[in-house]
């Protein structure tokens, strides 16, 4: 996927993402914030800032954030939250010069790029401590793939496949981003929150209907509707019980290729 479709989904998805995403657990922002302070950084570029609620935060903390996005909408956002400085742009070709600022930030973004590696080695020019990311659970951690039908997305995308769409959401952010960290071990990974989390297995099929991940955007809205109420009906009122980690991942200097 190209920068420009990137940023046309995300324009898109501006509309409904803060309402479709939960904040991220004190926990994870109190040891990012360590982290960063720990190496005595304090100006900071968060490539694929979004609406800015993590660059919020970090402002408020005292931070001097930087906010690039390739999504117009998304960015719209972010200055109404009140990030000052806001660059349309890709994470391939920064518009600054090397070594601007102390850290360059991904926060759940390297997932979603066709060449993580060249984006990490531009944030390694325009850096000088490094790249930072915030990814999902612990990079460490094992965890086989889920069996057919066993999650909301899993059985949506069944469901969708059934009514001969193609295979939507067969690779999950999680999968790719084990993917990221074996093509480009990191120099440091730190698990910054864990805790145990219950909630309605439902809860992904509300933010899949609304359109509120880009891997859906392509699909009718009738037809999504559709998807999404047979899902229900198999889903129905079940829980599920899962831990929820999130880790800091740094890389001191850009990889090689």
């Amino acid at each position: 996927m190209t920068t420009a479709d990137l940023g046309r989904d995300f324009d898109e998805i501006s509309l409904v993402y803060d309402e479709t995403r939960q904040p991220l657990d004190p926990e994870t922002i109190d040891g990012l914030v360590a982290f960063v302070r720990e190496h005595g950084w304090s100006s900071i570029l968060e490539v694929g800032v979004g609406t800015g609620r993590i660059a919020e935060p970090l402002i408020r903390r005292g931070f001097n954030v930087t906010g690039l996005d390739a999504s117009r909408g998304m960015l719209a956002r972010a200055a109404v939250k009140g990030v000052p400085r806001l660059v349309r742009g890709t994470a391939y070709r920064l518009p600054f010069p090397a070594r601007a600022f102390d850290v360059v930030l991904f926060v759940h973004v390297l997932h979603m790029l066709d060449d993580p590696g060249a984006a990490l080695r531009e944030a390694g020019r325009v850096a000088r401590g490094g790249a930072l990311a915030l990814m999902d659970r612990d990079p460490a951690e094992g965890r086989p793939e889920p069996m057919a039908g066993t999650t909301p997305r899993e059985l949506l995308r069944h469901v969708l496949m059934d009514l001969g769409y193609p295979d939507i959401l067969r690779a999950s952010p999680w999968v790719k981003e084990r993917e990221i960290l074996r093509a480009f071990p990191p120099g440091a990974t730190r698990v910054v929150s864990d805790r145990e989390v219950t909630e309605p297995l439902s809860r992904q099929l509300d933010t899949l209907e609304k359109r509120a991940y880009r891997h859906v955007l392509k699909v009718p809205s009738e037809d999504l509707a559709r998807a999404v109420a047979l899902a229900r009906e198999r889903i129905g009122s079940r829980t599920v019980t899962y831990r929820r980690s999130e880790a800091v991942v740094f890389w001191p200097t850009p990889p090689k290729g």
